[in-house]
């Protein structure tokens, strides 16, 4: 059960230091939207747990950001392209409401990942730094707060890609939705007597769907693209604070796919990709839950 804002707050308010052990058990089913700025700095490490160092390193945090050059006209003609793209994708019924065209916002985007390029040695920007900025834009105010989350962030989705490649985490992917999802769902049905329609890979193979066109951005951007804002902040709770990680993002993939077979097996090939590409809203804790389920599940079938 999700932890109240009050108690989050409480935790928050230590005077010596922030007990991280506390604020990881309790942020693992969600954290309520007025505290996520200040949570999500301490679990990724961008605000230090001992109060006493935490207004010198917020200074000096500012003044290095402060001296990056932010200037590249290429990358900002290419940010201001992609941000269309990444504006339409967000035309959903949302609680929260970004003007991504906007001046301000455009603004801080792009000398966020101009800065981000230069601060890790002139990087080629991207469209996925673009998607990954996404949530934290949505939530923090200040840019130099954003800067340091969004590079902790990247940093995080670097390692963890040190030990599987996006190439072997797709492959993978796509091998548990061929072979492996179907046999979880027949279990399921053989256990629960319960006959309900679930989607197969062949479905998808017979519309004659690339998983180039969705599959890559779903597990590269970590859904960041395609879940309304809201949806893809409260995951990101858990990727941040739960015991798999980032690790888990296959399995809520694999999850997502099973809570939607019914409406993927009315539609036909250009129909199936728009879905993909724009997901509704959905019950984020639910699809977390089944993840963890699918997981246990592919875990005891010795298919890890």
């Amino acid at each position: 059960m999700a932890c109240t804002e009050e108690e989050f707050t409480e935790l928050l308010s230590g005077e010596v230091y922030i007990d991280m052990d506390k604020l990881i058990a309790i942020s693992r089913h969600g954290i309520p939207d007025k505290v996520r700025p200040e949570v999500w700095k301490y679990l990724l490490g961008v605000s230090k747990t001992d109060k006493s160092e935490e207004e010198r390193v917020k200074k000096q945090q500012q003044q290095e950001y402060k001296e990056i050059d932010k200037n590249d006209t290429e990358t900002t003609k290419k940010i201001r392209a992609h941000l269309k793209r990444y504006h339409n994708r967000d035309k959903s019924d949302t609680r929260i409401k970004i003007d991504w065209q906007g001046v301000e916002i455009r603004n801080k985007i792009e000398n966020i990942i101009i800065a981000y390029n230069k601060y890790n040695n002139d990087l080629e920007y991207s469209f996925g730094m673009l998607s990954i900025l996404g949530p934290f834009i949505s939530t923090l105010q200040t840019e130099s707060d954003i800067f340091f989350c969004f590079a902790a962030m990247m940093k995080k989705i670097e390692e963890n890609l040190q030990i599987e490649s996006l190439t072997l985490k797709l492959s993978r992917f796509i091998m548990y939705f061929r072979s492996v999802l179907p046999e979880l769902n027949l279990y399921q049905l053989t256990n629960n007597y319960n006959l309900i329609n679930f989607l197969r890979f062949s479905h998808f193979e017979e519309e004659e769907i690339n998983s180039n066109d969705w599959a890559t951005s779903w597990i590269q951007n970590y859904l960041s693209c395609e879940l309304p804002i809201e949806c893809t902040l409260r995951l990101w709770d858990t990727y941040l604070s739960g015991r798999l990680g980032l690790d888990l993002h296959v399995y809520v993939c694999l999850a997502i796919l099973t809570n939607f077979s019914d409406e993927l097996l009315e539609l036909e090939h250009s129909e199936i990709l728009s879905f993909l590409q724009h997901l509704p809203g959905i019950d984020i804790d639910q699809i977390i839950a089944q993840a963890y389920n699918i997981f246990d599940d592919i875990r005891a079938n010795n298919e890890l």
